[in-house]
């Protein structure tokens, strides 16, 4: 069967090993990084600060501007010859002639990384804002009678309180950051040799690009399959706890 046959080619060949390690380094670190950045500013936010509002409002730019425009930002941002970045990292005497970032196989994906954090960590900061206003304030002064100190009050009221939340909002970090296209595309388009594709670039390049839509269309329904294992789960971990969301 040739349809079959796509599927054994695919899985056993070598390139669908280095997508998915590359899929899933960018989906951890991604994710974990948007979540950690994500729940530091909402926290600051929360906090009695001049400006509040305004830096509300000002940390969901990065979020609503189009992808493809951030993208094309950080690929000048990290321009070895008139990018800032370097322009800042040799001012500083870190370094002594501008770096090729997306050039450099070994690094190129952290460059793409960090614009992809840059652009998906408003919404979870965002989240997880509603999610610390909606904890009752006495729990935290119960606590602070108690005796109990700041990181003592964030493990044992904030965090467990949140637990649905940052559920939700992983989840639904991991499906885009996943499926996210745009970014990769436009900052190294899955370069150099391939060392920034994933599989969602890769199923462009073979199917659309190469005019292979049945291997592009086999490697869809593999990446469909992950992300719903994963969904699944994550889902049941969750929720082996007795909890329910």
């Amino acid at each position: 069967d040739v349809g079959f046959q796509h599927y054994v080619e695919i899985l056993t060949s070598d390139i669908f090993t280095q997508l998915l390690w590359q899929t899933g380094r960018w989906v951890v670190v991604g994710v974990a990084g948007k979540t950690l950045l994500g729940l530091l500013i909402a926290i600051h936010l929360k906090g009695d600060i001049k400006g509040r509002k305004f830096f509300r409002t000002a940390f969901l730019i990065p979020w609503g501007i189009p992808y493809a425009i951030s993208a094309v930002v950080f690929r000048w941002i990290e321009h070895p010859q008139y990018g800032y970045l370097n322009a800042v990292l040799i001012e500083l005497g870190i370094i002594d002639q501008g770096i090729g970032i997306l050039g450099n196989p070994d690094i190129a994906w952290l460059g793409v990384i960090v614009a992809d954090i840059w652009i998906g960590t408003p919404f979870m900061a965002i989240i997880f804002l509603a999610g610390l206003q909606s904890i009752p304030q006495g729990l935290y002064e119960a606590a602070a009678i108690d005796g109990a100190e700041r990181w003592q009050q964030f493990r044992y009221i904030t965090l467990p309180q949140l637990k649905s939340v940052i559920l939700i909002a992983t989840l639904l970090s991991t499906i885009w950051t996943f499926v996210s296209f745009d970014t990769i595309w436009t900052m190294t388009g899955g370069g150099p040799i391939n060392t920034t594709s994933t599989l969602v670039i890769w199923i462009y390049q073979v199917g659309l690009e190469n005019g292979n839509l049945g291997r592009g269309a086999a490697f869809s329904v593999i990446g469909f399959l992950f992300l719903l294992v994963f969904a699944v789960v994550y889902l049941r971990v969750y929720t082996r706890g007795g909890e329910e969301l």
